[in-house]
């Protein structure tokens, strides 16, 4: 073409640079006066008028440096959560993919020593990536990598902070404690108004919210440089924004995860299930400093000590409390502590010298805090006890093993079909078209076979999940089962069993009186089973060794012989047998048996049968 212009550009938009041009086809040039444009723009229309000139008139484009013309602009929207959060794929998404080799010469010479002046100023300083006006943050220092004052950027990939520095933290307590409210404000780093706005900002339910009270068991991630400074939970732009859990575990080096659990008694088996699937490491519990400590706080605090859970206790809302009444909720709540049920020794913590002091001996020892949300009174110190506490359950260590994903929510999303959201007890997985696995037991004993075709973590799309994280699943599932997924499955990659009866050692707690005998039927939970079962069979372990009175066993006349009973404080073998359908569990799971009350606990140590999928 000898107008220099394509025939597509032509076809596409022929008055493109026609605005450019005036009537003799010359290109306006940088340096024309503003008087000149306007002069140009009237023998422009009056070319427009005039049709023969118009026709006549040549599209040319002037490739000079200092000429000007009018570019086709394609705005992409960019899913920017589905790409590798590293700081070079930043740069290069910015850059619109090109550049790449210059952003990285970019990031390496900042992080280089040397220079004056102004290049000693950028030496102190981490190195960023600026485009305009945004500015990057490249780099994430590790405390163990740090050579005087000057850090040193390491590689932090968010799928190893989410396993292997994850603390997982029970946040239980009495209804009126403030558990909701005091998560509110470490996950958002902002202060309560005394009328419940914290509470407002991660409560799930809209009955949650007009009633104050927490009916379900929801998870809240909150993130901590390595320096120990926590995340802002507020968007730095906008102020009443929360951030997502994906900006929350890219910018954190430790993530602790706050598992808020209902506190009414009403919801009391569904905070018993919170603390038997949640996998904590720690426990908070939470005193109302104004109101002595209830049944409910005795209760929550046998429930941590029976699964062998440290606690941290809390006391909350100290502003304006009498000195009296915090007083004797701190004498109420050593008596609690110091009883042989639980057999921990109160310790109050003042200074960061004290939380180094009770970090390593959590299980003799009960740290107190004495805290305010709307005041912001001790909350430092609960951050910097948090951001010590070390990771208990080394999930790392069962990465070696079979795929165990423990089913904990089912859901039904529309373009994508069955997810299933749950915790990776462990093995890993690699998920995509041929990751075959099995999802069940079903009513019936058996499993599907499906295939896995995408993973989330914490929003992040990812195909790797690995032991010790919370994940989201999609399965290619037929619509005729996805109605058979329930709560309680469990999803395994190879030789998936299931079994109605199962053995296990297990203790009665010491407290209200229990008679448990042959048939007794309870609720039993194991991690994220729960199901109602009863006592086929019993046997008493050692009994005449831990001194139980005679009362223990009674004799009665009948084909079965002996007959044993089992009171607070006894140990004894029990072959429970499930009432409704079968369930999938192995030897060295806890479990949890109630009948109202959580009545005993134990480990499974076998499986007499085993149903193999069909």
């Amino acid at each position: 073409e000898g107008d220099g212009c394509s025939p597509l550009v032509r076809e596409f938009e022929p008055s493109i640079f026609e605005h450019h041009t005036n009537g003799g086809g010359t290109t306006l040039r940088a340096d024309t006066s503003p008087n000149d444009d306007d002069d140009d723009k009237e023998e422009k229309s009056d070319d427009v008028m005039d049709g023969g000139e118009k026709n006549s008139t040549a599209l040319r484009i002037r490739k000079g440096a200092e000429d000007f013309t009018r570019c086709e602009l394609i705005v992409q929207r960019v899913e920017t959560h589905l790409l590798d959060p590293t700081p070079v794929a930043l740069v290069e998404l910015a850059n619109g993919g090109r550049d790449k080799k210059d952003a990285v010469e970019r990031i390496s010479s900042q992080s280089k020593k040397g220079g004056e002046g102004p290049q000693d100023q950028e030496e102190h300083d981490p190195p960023s990536t600026k485009m305009g006006n945004l500015t990057l943050d490249t780099t994430t220092t590790s405390p163990s990598s740090t050579n005087k004052s000057t850090p040193t950027p390491t590689t932090t990939s968010v799928t190893e902070t989410l396993s292997t520095r994850n603390v997982r933290v029970a946040v239980v307590g009495n209804v009126d404690a403030g558990k909701s409210t005091l998560i509110g404000t470490l996950t958002t780093s902002s202060l309560d108004d005394g009328r419940g706005r914290s509470r407002t900002t991660i409560m799930k339910h809209r009955h949650e919210i007009e009633s104050g009270r927490t009916s379900t068991a929801t998870v809240h991630l909150m993130g901590f440089r390595h320096n120990g400074d926590p995340v802002a939970g507020r968007d730095s732009v906008r102020a009443n924004k929360r951030k997502s859990e994906d900006e929350i575990a890219r910018e954190s080096y430790r993530i602790v995860t706050l598992m808020d659990l209902a506190g009414h008694e009403k919801y009391l088996k569904t905070t018993i299930h919170g603390v038997s699937s949640g996998f904590a490491d720690y426990s908070l519990i939470l005193v109302n400093s104004r109101h002595p400590p209830t049944h409910m706080t005795q209760h929550h605090l046998n429930l941590c000590c029976s699964f062998g859970i440290p606690t941290i206790v809390v006391f909350t809302k100290i502003d304006g409390c009498p000195e009296h009444a915090l007083k004797t909720s701190k004498e109420e709540l050593g008596k609690m502590m110091r009883s042989p049920e639980v057999g921990r020794r109160p310790f109050n913590v003042r200074n960061e010298q004290d939380i180094a002091t009770c970090v390593g001996k959590l299980h003799t020892l009960a740290p107190i805090f004495e805290t305010s949300c709307v005041s912001g009174e001790g909350l430092g110190l609960l951050r910097k006890m948090l951001f010590s506490l070390p990771k208990r359950r080394r999930h790392e260590s069962k990465v070696n093993r079979s795929f165990e994903f423990l089913v904990e929510d089912i859901f039904n999303v529309p373009g994508v079909g069955a997810v299933v959201s749950g915790f990776v007890n462990a093995g890993n997985l690699t998920v995509g078209s041929n990751c075959s696995v099995y999802i069940g037991p079903l009513d019936d004993g058996t499993f599907i076979k499906t295939v896995a075709k995408s993973a989330h973590i914490t929003r992040i799309n990812t195909s790797h999940i690995t032991a010790g994280q919370s994940a989201c699943l999609a399965f290619s599932i037929k619509k005729e089962d996805r109605s058979k997924l329930r709560r309680g499955m469990v999803v395994l990659c190879d030789s998936p069993t299931s079994t109605r009866e199962f053995d296990a050692e297990i203790c009665v707690l010491k407290g209200e009186g229990t008679t448990i005998r042959r048939s007794y039927q309870a609720y039993v939970h194991v991690l994220n089973v729960r199901q109602s079962a009863f006592a086929k069979n019993i046997e008493m372990v050692n009994h005449s060794a831990i001194g139980l009175t005679p009362s223990h066993v009674e004799s009665v006349e009948n084909d079965d012989g002996e007959v044993i009973v089992l009171r607070p404080g006894s140990r004894a073998k029990v072959r429970f047998e499930f009432a409704k359908r079968p369930e999938y569990v192995r030897p060295g799971m806890r479990m949890l048996f109630r009948d109202g009350r959580v009545r005993g606990v134990g480990i499974i140590t076998g499986i007499p049968t085993i149903q193999p999928v069909k």
